[in-house]
Order: C-alpha cells, then structure tokens, then sequence
C-alpha cells in the first residue's frame, strides 16, 4: 500500500526524513512531497512573496498527489498546504486523509483546531489535546507519543573538536520563552551551560548564548557531549492547558542519543520511561536546581540513567513501531 508522504524538508527538523524510512519498515511504499524543495532557490533571491510560493507549492503537490495515487496521504503538520489542495487530491484517488501534529495544545486555537475536522484521522502527540479534537467533533483523533530512530546515536561520530565546540556541565536546546530564561539564569553563574536556539541574544543569559540554534546532527552531537541535557517543555508550570500533558519531541531524540537528561514533569512522561531510572524529572525551579547539583556529582549514575533509558527507547519507543502503531489505529477504523 503506498503512502503519500507530506512534509517540509529543512535543515531545522531531521525527525520529518526519519518518518518515511520508519514507514518502508513496516511494508509500505512511501511517496514523499517535500514543499520546501518547491522555489526553494527563493530563501537565496527572494524574488516571489509567501503567497505566490504557498500557491506554486500546492500546484506542485496537487500533481505528485495526482500521479503517485496513494492509498493514504500523511500530512506532518502542513502550514502551507490549502485544504481546498488535499480535497482535491482525495476526490481523485479515494484516499484516507490523516495528519501527525506537534505542536499542541498552543496550535489548536488558530490552526490546528481549524484544519483537524478536515481530516479523516488526526494524531497528536499530546494526550491532553485529544480532548480538544474530540470536544470539537472529531471522532478519530488519537494520541500518538514521538519515538525515535535508535541507530541515530551510534551513527554519531563525536570528534575531539566537537567536545570542545558542545561539552559543558549543561545544555539546553530551544527557543526563548520567560520561564525558560527563569530556570537558565539561575544556573549560569554557577555552571558551564550553553544554551542554542532562537531568541536568546538580547536576554539575560545572552553570556552563555553560543549565537544560534542547532538542528539535525549537530543538535545531537550537542546532546551527547554535555553533561546535562535540560529539557524544558513550553509553558511548563503555566498548567496543562499551556503545556499540554505530553513529551517533547527532545525527550526522544535527547534518549536516542544516549544523553543524561533532566526534564520538567509531563503527565505522560512516566507512561514512557521510569522516573529517576530511565530519566530524571522535576517539578520545581528548586527541585530541577537540587537534580542538577546532584548528578553532576555522580557521573556514574548519569551513565547508568542514560544507557536504561536508550534500552526502553530500543524496546518500546522506536520510530518504526510508532509508526506501526499509528498505521494500525488507521486500517482498524476505516
């Protein structure tokens, strides 16, 4: 059975080219639309407005549907892609609509909440949200946890030039937001950190702002050779309703890795990795701050939390089982 495969392909996420190798392993063909290889020479020239390439990008997409006649089409988000595009290609080949979106429950009010009723399935990686879609009317929204591709940490090749440019006590990765820049402050004078991600220039830990953000290899190199990686979901300790009750895509990649992680307690995290053996999660600035001060200390225990935490992603948390998972919820209820 072949799958149409819609993502953009960008330096910033390797996760959307991870998808479509997890797909093949469990038997389907995968056709795959990148839309940012529509105009992309426009990011060099800027020549044609947003809406002139949205609209070439779906006259592109609208043919490759066309031909590939898929038994399914898989949107990973889709910002740019018009609905009036995907009817269009639904009609024409009789297939099943379904989408995987990342980014809830902050998304819901202005786009994702709009655009899931459209759908035939729409997945979330938020357990919460799921409560969202289904208020709104949806029938088949389901919640789907990340996972991650395993092999990606053992195909890092860290070199003594890496450990000088990412080793530190602490790493985080991610954009600027307060109460990240809360926690981060704390810790600056204190401890080694670098911090990479976006937004961060002008704030009061622009001192440990290495100037960018990371995406792809380099970002797991980062995660590998600090001490510390800290993870911090957005809007944590706003509520549930800020932050959702799932893991971050940075839980799995950081786990895939074979990095120490310390992270903000999600409800669904414990449903995944055991507490303070597979991972170590706090609930408050002071409790994260008292983690930190103790497992730095503790280099042998941050080895064993890391390696128990790579094995429960190799049994229960691969990208090709939750892809398995999501493709079997779909051929059930169809």
């Amino acid at each position: 059975m072949r799958i149409f495969y819609v993502s953009g392909y960008t330096r910033m996420v390797l996760f959307n080219k991870l998808i479509p190798g997890a797909l093949r392993k469990n038997g389907y063909g995968v056709i795959e639309f990148d839309w940012n290889s529509v105009l992309k020479y426009n990011k060099i020239f800027n020549i044609y407005s947003r809406e002139k390439i949205e609209k070439k990008i779906n006259q592109v997409l609208f043919k490759n549907g066309i031909e590939s006649n898929p038994d399914f089409i898989f949107v990973l988000k889709g910002e740019p892609v018009f609905l009036s595009t995907l009817k269009k290609i639904k009609e024409e080949t009789g297939a099943v609509l379904f989408n995987f979106f990342g980014d809830d429950p902050w998304e819901f009010s202005h786009f994702s909440g709009k655009v899931a009723p459209f759908y035939d399935f729409f997945f979330t990686y938020d357990p919460w949200s799921v409560t969202l879609y289904r208020g709104n009317g949806h029938k088949h929204a389901y919640h789907l946890p990340y996972g991650y591709d395993p092999e990606i940490g053992n195909q890092l090749k860290i070199t003594s030039s890496d450990i000088k440019k990412y080793g530190c006590d602490i790493t985080f990765i991610g954009s600027h937001y307060p109460k990240r820049e809360e926690l981060l402050n704390k810790l600056k004078n204190n401890y080694n950190i670098k911090i990479w991600g976006r937004g961060w220039k002008n704030t009061s830990c622009k001192d440990v702002f290495q100037g960018k953000a990371l995406y792809g290899y380099e970002m797991l190199k980062a995660m590998r050779c600090c001490k510390i990686l800290l993870n911090i979901h957005k809007g944590f300790e706003q509520g549930v309703e800020e932050s959702g009750e799932g893991l971050n895509l940075r839980v799995m990649e950081g786990t895939a890795c074979k990095s120490f992680q310390i992270c903000n307690y999600q409800a669904d995290i414990p449903k995944r990795f055991l507490p303070e053996e597979e991972i170590v999660l706090y609930h408050t600035w002071n409790e994260a701050l008292e983690k930190i001060n103790h497992y730095l200390k503790n280099e042998s225990k941050r080895k064993e939390i890391a390696e128990k935490g790579y094995n429960r992603l190799v049994r229960e948390h691969t990208l090709q089982r939750r892809m398995g998972e999501m493709m079997n919820v779909i051929r059930e209820n169809i």
